[in-house]
């Protein structure tokens, strides 16, 4: 899909996908409630779960909620950037977008093609991920092909996603801010830059649920980000590798291919997050290593957390988290 062809379809209230700098979007105005109502059935998405609106900078944010001086603060350090605000939504954002809340998620991101497309549309998208709800993100066009098959929307080809994870979502509505989502911008960097301790409510660890209940942010299920085959996640490295559970007919997936495992011809098939062990590298490929393992055609994947040493791994246990079946 051409870059003008993606722009004429968003200025028709349509539907196309975009990438950003942490997994592809399926875009559409964050103005008009037709095609809010069409993202939201192409991903199967429930009502419950509202949308992320992007903008070009913190000016047009403002045109579309009530910032403050915590979000201008942060804006001008991490945006355009994966860092995703919770602030006060104004009349002009649908309820529809917002499950029916007062506050609306809203965020810039750095991708040039998408900066490209919103410079030239010039109104607020919606992008949530470009798959079917609740299954694995898009960090490559070919993941989308693949999830909505003769469905599928056209896409804006921007090659692979250059973070692999969703962004932080930090809500600003309360006198402290809390994350609610951890993502490629951590906890200690965001307090850094506010000068005082902010609160965190996932930690790494999948909470919230799929009940009907609205959520505040995207990224609150219990069972999100998941692969069709059942996925042990195990609480550390050592306790996978000695698990009774490993079988022939399922596949393991290794930080990176320096960890050591003991091959006998009962171990599983083994993968691999990372090359280097780089947290980076993990999360750039955390969701398409996942998606490969799926695609092996094996009984179960087994993977474990990551050690909580560094702030990124926290984005990644929150992922994996809401994408095991059986925690062990």
């Amino acid at each position: 899909m051409s870059l003008e062809k993606c722009v004429s379809s968003l200025l028709a209230n349509d539907v196309c996908v975009l990438p950003t700098e942490t997994v592809y979007g399926l875009a559409c105005s964050a103005l008009s409630v037709d095609a809010i109502e069409r993202v939201y059935l192409i991903k199967g998405r429930p009502p419950t779960n509202p949308l992320i609106v992007h903008v070009l900078n913190h000016n047009q944010a403002s045109e579309l909620c009530v910032t403050n001086k915590f979000s201008k603060l942060l804006a001008n350090v991490f945006w355009p950037g994966p860092l995703t605000f919770i602030l006060p939504k104004k009349k002009c954002i649908p309820l529809q977008l917002t499950a029916g809340l007062p506050n609306v998620g809203i965020r810039s991101p750095s991708h040039p093609l998408f900066r490209s497309v919103l410079k030239k549309v010039k109104i607020p998208l919606a992008a949530p991920s470009a798959n079917p709800a609740n299954k694995l993100s898009p960090t490559r066009p070919l993941d989308i092909v693949e999830s909505f098959g003769k469905d599928c929307p056209e896409i804006l080809d921007g090659g692979p996603c250059e973070l692999g994870i969703e962004s932080t979502v930090l809500d600003l509505t309360t006198s402290v801010p809390s994350i609610l989502r951890p993502g490629p911008i951590g906890q200690a960097s965001i307090e850094e830059v506010l000068g005082f301790p902010v609160n965190c409510t996932s930690g790494g660890k999948a909470t919230g649920s799929n009940s009907g209940i609205p959520k505040t942010s995207p990224g609150q299920e219990t069972k999100h980000y998941a692969p069709d085959t059942p996925l042990y996640l195990y609480s550390n490295i050592n306790v996978m590798l000695n698990s009774k559970h490993l079988k022939i007919r399922h596949v393991m997936v290794l930080p990176h291919p320096q960890v050591f495992v003991n091959v006998s011809k009962q171990d599983p098939f083994s993968l691999y997050f990372s090359q280097t062990g780089n947290p980076l590298d993990i999360a750039k490929n955390l969701f398409s290593t996942l998606r490969k393992a799926d695609k092996l055609d094996k009984e179960i994947i087994h993977t474990s957390l990551f050690p909580d040493n560094d702030e990124l791994y926290s984005a990644l246990n929150d992922r994996l988290s809401r994408a095991a079946s059986v925690r062990i």
